[in-house]
């Protein structure tokens, strides 16, 4: 708690430590003028109306946020997005090994290599959105029932969603999948927190 007396600088000093150099005497005269220069005056503050209209949030917009901050809606564009990128990858992939289904010695036509194209967009697009949606909405969830925010969730989810993917080929895949998914979410999050 900070007394009311004036301390003056060796008060400052004493309190909050430093040396007399680091501190220089401070005049609140000088204080508030330099401040009266930046911000401008209490009147014209005043007279904008600024202090008298109280802060008010139109419902709308309320609801736009709690909207955008739900769990669905969070899954919904993490799919979104993932479809998104997925058809990219496809696209990107089969033009660079286009694998015909039935290999010929002819040269492919581009009829065949666009829908070489258009079936390994979707393939890709449905496994990115799956995943994208899965690994958001499980995040989300254990987030909001631990009402933290942290590494661990992704942790969490990265397993959740890893060892489910993994368990439809046997329990030991399951293991790898949750170890593995868990590891990538965490290298994620941590990326994201550090830049």
């Amino acid at each position: 708690v900070v007394s009311t007396q004036s301390t003056g600088s060796s008060g400052i000093n004493a309190e909050y430590g430093g040396t007399e150099e680091e501190w220089p005497d401070i005049n609140p005269g000088d204080l508030i003028s330099s401040l009266r220069n930046r911000v401008g005056s209490v009147e014209s503050v005043q007279r904008s109306g600024l202090l008298h209209q109280p802060l008010t949030v139109d419902p709308t917009q309320k609801k736009i946020e709690s909207i955008s901050e739900s769990c669905a809606f969070k899954s919904g564009m993490a799919g979104v997005i993932g479809y998104g990128m997925g058809i990219f990858f496809g696209v990107f992939t089969a033009a660079i090994d286009p694998n015909m289904s039935a290999p010929t010695d002819r040269p492919q036509t581009a009829r065949e290599v666009y829908r070489e194209m258009a079936s390994r967009s979707k393939s890709y697009g449905k496994s990115f959105a799956f995943f994208g949606l899965s690994l958001s909405g499980a995040e989300c969830v254990i987030e909001s029932y631990r009402a933290k925010s942290g590494v661990e969730n992704s942790l969490y989810a990265g397993c959740l969603v890893g060892g489910g993917m993994g368990l439809r080929a046997g329990v030991m895949p399951g293991c790898v999948g949750c170890v593995g998914f868990a590891a990538f979410s965490a290298a994620v999050e941590m990326f994201t927190y550090l830049s």
